[in-house]
């Protein structure tokens, strides 16, 4: 179930700016319409570049990338990609492994021989995500996102938290894997990571808008971040952080063309060869906490989207969202960038991906819903995996609630299933169980039953 919150609701659209020279009419206008799903004149706005082979079928802009100066968005605006670095990270280690500097089943204790558990863990598990590092940006310690960071230093903050599972054991997101792996990459070639980055990926993929970020720098046509709440809608500008302390796991500054042309060359061979562009699109299996939603290979999510493999990455960093995206089998390209952290980058460029195949997602329609269904479907449900959550009605309406987080509002469709609002791909298919219960199907992006909640307590949640 997609947590992240979507595009708000259409508040007084702004003309779209494109480069209506290289903008394709079959596809412009509906990339338009999903686009127009919810920026607002006044507020932070989107980035779009959708592109099938060298062909741009749509490159556009709307929203402001300067609220205070009311300077609009441009398409070749530069925006933070937050976890998209993830991408270049894992191909730079994969060329090294290509190279012979590495392997990805070294420990990592080869480089890094007194960090605990060292010698269980593989560069590998690091990359996809199964080495049990724990998360230093999921309980940070007090001041660190705010202070300038070493490798070293990270390396030492990481080190001093009890691991989350044993190495391989299980799969769980962790940024970690990424700070260690430049510890690992500054070990081999004596270099800061981000210049053994630049020299052996970027450089070499010809991108010349993508370079670490930097808080002291200036950066010609860089948007500001910023952050919203939807309901009331509020904005703000972005909670400060120190860019050394994303380091190789989401310290990058993109642009659109950039990052298209990084995935495609990247999915063609270049820098890390067919074979390596495979090992990055190939999925972990067999694990608990793999689902068709968090299916990842190695620096990279391989999605499905219309019975079509769809492999990019999402970046969500103070003040931005992001995500890069590419179907292989048709060649075709997909960036979203924001300037806005609330915004889910990630449903968009599903959206457009469907589009691009010719088989869009339908729109979300809601009705009303009678007061006995609601009745019928409040209460407390828990899944095999021993997720719960809650159905509440409130107010007349209804809410998806988890412990710890805030309540999102849901919309019911006429055939009965409750979608999210803001939209979301992912949503919830009530059904009446063989026992006589109720139970709620989580059906991901329209196409995969992820799990199945049943019904705890029958009484009705209302307040």
């Amino acid at each position: 179930m997609a947590s992240v919150r979507y595009l708000g609701l259409i508040f007084g659209l702004i003309p779209l700016v494109a480069s209506a020279e290289s903008t394709a009419p079959s596809i412009a206008s509906s990339v338009a319409q999903v686009m127009r799903a919810g920026t607002r004149s006044d507020g932070p706005g989107v980035v779009v570049l959708v592109r099938q082979g060298n062909r741009t079928l749509y490159r556009g802009a709307q929203g402001k990338a300067d609220i205070e100066l009311d300077v609009p968005l441009e398409p070749d605006n530069i925006f933070r990609i937050g976890s998209v670095t993830k991408i270049f990270t894992a191909a730079l280690v994969v060329k090294m492994a290509r190279a012979g500097e590495l392997s990805l089943d070294d420990s990592l204790q080869k480089y890094l021989p007194k960090f605990p558990n060292a010698e269980h863990i593989t560069l590998r598990e690091l990359l996809n995500h199964t080495s049990g590092v724990a998360d230093l940006t999921k309980n940070p310690t007090p001041g660190l996102m705010r202070s300038e960071a070493t490798t070293a230093t990270l390396v030492a903050d990481i080190a001093s938290r009890q691991p989350d599972f044993r190495p391989g054991s299980r799969w769980s997101y962790s940024n970690s894997g990424y700070i260690l792996l430049a510890a690992v990459i500054e070990r081999i070639t004596g270099a800061p990571w981000h210049e053994a980055l630049e020299k052996d990926v970027l450089i070499p993929l010809d991108l010349h808008h993508t370079t670490r970020d930097d808080d002291t720098k200036i950066v010609h046509s860089r948007a500001l971040g910023y952050s919203t709440t939807d309901a009331p809608y509020l904005v703000s500008r972005a909670a400060f952080i120190s860019m050394s302390v994303p380091s190789a796991a989401g310290a990058l500054l993109s642009n659109a063309d950039d990052l298209a042309t990084s995935i495609q060359r990247l999915g063609h061979g270049a820098v890390i060869g067919p074979r390596g562009f495979a090992a990055m699109s190939t999925p972990v299996r067999g694990i608990p906490g793999i689902t068709s939603a968090t299916s990842y290979g190695l620096g990279l999510y391989l999605w499905t989207v219309r019975g079509q493999q769809l492999v990019g990455h999402t970046g969500q960093i103070d003040g931005f969202a992001s995500a890069v995206a590419y179907l292989p089998k048709h060649d075709i390209t997909l960036v979203v960038l924001s300037n806005d952290d609330n915004f889910d980058a990630k449903t968009m460029v599903k959206r457009l991906a469907a589009l691009a195949l010719g088989n869009p997602y339908p729109e979300v329609v809601g009705v009303t819903v009678p007061e006995a269904t609601a009745s019928a479907l409040a209460g407390d449900y828990e899944a095999d995996d021993h997720k719960k959550i809650s159905i509440v009605v409130k107010d007349g309406a209804l809410y998806y609630s988890r412990v710890g987080h805030s309540m999102l509002l849901l919309q019911m469709t006429a055939n009965g299933d409750l979608h999210f609002v803001p939209d979301d791909l992912s949503y919830l298919r009530p059904k009446a169980s063989s026992a006589g219960g109720m139970v709620l199907e989580d059906v991901d992006d329209g196409e995969h039953i992820e799990r199945t909640f049943r019904k705890l307590i029958t009484v009705n949640r209302s307040s």
